[in-house]
């Protein structure tokens, strides 16, 4: 937790706000938040790390190794001029790093044929995975509370500036605070879940702005049928974090599919990784792994097909899923069948991948409940860029509400409050890109 800063010493009260999420728009939340003098509060379900779209995981292999993968987003671009400014402040900081254009690019599985990136846009790494950008910005916040689900939100007081919301673990569940205003940056049936919980005395909703905007259902659906849609629609991704015994004669580090039903992306991590480590970690060991440490993303249509609770993944799905991504591995990279021999292998559902429609706003905010919500799925396209300037665009919002004489936009609020939804199809993502 951070000590109270200047600007809260002068509001003399430093309102408290919770951020349920620990993904990139929560984080970034909870730390702007933080730095403008809010007690800001990130609550996260995960019980390793935070992070969320920025994941990274370690295990130790059946050798004893300890390995380490990237299994969500690989890199991120940066078009933004606000964005531009937190990857700028990020490099500075040595926790990312470019990604040769050279070694990405996009694998024809059809003919084997890879092409790099020829362009001028910097993609942007993790240094030593994306954990130590995760944790720089969790130091940010007023306080970080992991592992902990938020399941209940209780409206206390009257509307607006009175009102407040006490958060609890579930209904009766565990008290988790009061608060003056309540940021949900997650989205999926848990995230709408937890807004439904958000009731008057009487039963009536208490956020109904909320709830409303974290509508959602799941599945692969043709642009026609989206343009359709009122909702939040969300897809799924298989990755395959698996680990290989000797390197795999392979030109590139990481490469998009196309051409292929099962697999979309394709990364070699440990050679990935090199680019980024710090020299003193590049340069411990002269002699490079004999090993390799390697992440394929499933197809949206083949999680589709393999659908199965990600909470509990069913170990025959687990290693059906394994053996048919490691065979259209092989196929994409034009290598022989079952020359690809992984020593081991963990798959990994990515329930909300990827945002299919986009709610046309920077954030969700509401002045008379006090509440809002930020992410990817707001402006678009599903990205690192979208879930930081939705989080930016939020703060501010926030910020106009409680001291608009220090806020950077003092009409922040109130220009975002106007807002309503409107879904649209999303740009067509990747979850390999941020």
């Amino acid at each position: 937790a951070l000590g109270t800063s200047n600007r809260a010493r002068r509001m003399g009260y430093a309102p408290r706000v919770a951020v349920v999420g620990g993904g990139i728009s929560g984080l970034v939340l909870a730390k702007e938040l933080t730095s403008r003098g809010f007690h800001a509060v990130c609550f996260d379900t995960g019980e390793r790390a935070t992070g969320g779209r920025l994941s990274s995981r370690r295990f130790r292999d059946n050798d004893g190794r300890d390995v380490a993968f990237d299994h969500s987003t690989q890199y991120f671009t940066v078009d933004d001029p606000r964005f531009e400014a937190l990857a700028k402040e990020w490099a500075a900081e040595g926790l990312i790093a470019p990604w040769p254009n050279s070694a990405v690019g996009v694998l024809d599985a059809t003919s084997g044929r890879f092409r790099s990136f020829d362009d001028a846009t910097t993609r942007w790494i993790g240094v030593d995975g994306w954990t130590p950008l995760c944790e720089f910005l969790a130091e940010g916040a007023h306080e970080v509370v992991r592992p902990q689900w938020v399941g209940a939100m209780t409206p206390v007081g009257g509307d607006g500036a009175k009102r407040r919301w006490e958060l609890a673990s579930g209904p009766g569940g565990k008290p988790l605070g009061t608060f003056d205003f309540v940021a949900v940056s997650h989205n999926g049936k848990c995230a709408l879940r937890l807004a439904s919980t958000a009731k008057h005395l009487d039963g009536s909703p208490a956020a109904t702005t909320l709830q409303r905007s974290l509508q959602c259902a799941f599945g692969v659906r043709p642009t026609a049928e989206l343009a359709k849609q009122r909702k939040l629609i969300l897809s799924s991704v298989w990755a395959l974090m698996f680990v290989v015994d000797a390197p795999l004669d392979v030109a590139f580090e990481g490469a998009h599919v196309t051409g292929s039903d099962v697999v979309s992306w394709v990364s070699n991590i440990t050679k990935k990784r090199r680019h980024g480590s710090k020299p003193r970690e590049r340069e411990r060991d002269g002699t490079p792994p004999e090993y390799e440490c390697w992440v394929a993303h499933s197809t949206p249509q083949f999680a589709r097909d393999n659908k199965c609770p990600q909470e509990a993944i069913p170990k025959n799905v687990a290693s059906d899923v394994a053996r048919a991504m490691t065979a259209a591995f092989e196929t994409a990279l034009g290598l022989p069948s079952g020359s690809v021999k992984p020593t081991y292998a963990r798959a990994q559902l990515w329930g909300a991948a990827n945002p299919l429609t986009r709610a046309g706003v920077p954030a969700v905010f509401d002045a008379e409940t006090m509440t809002g919500a930020c992410g990817d799925w707001c402006e678009g396209p599903p990205s690192v860029q979208a879930a930081a300037t939705s989080a930016s665009a939020l703060a501010d919002a926030i910020e106009a509400t409680f001291r608009p004489t220090d806020a950077r936009d003092p009409t922040a609020a109130a220009t975002l409050d106007a807002m309503r939804v409107r879904w649209s199809p999303c740009a067509k993502g990747s979850a390999a890109l941020g």
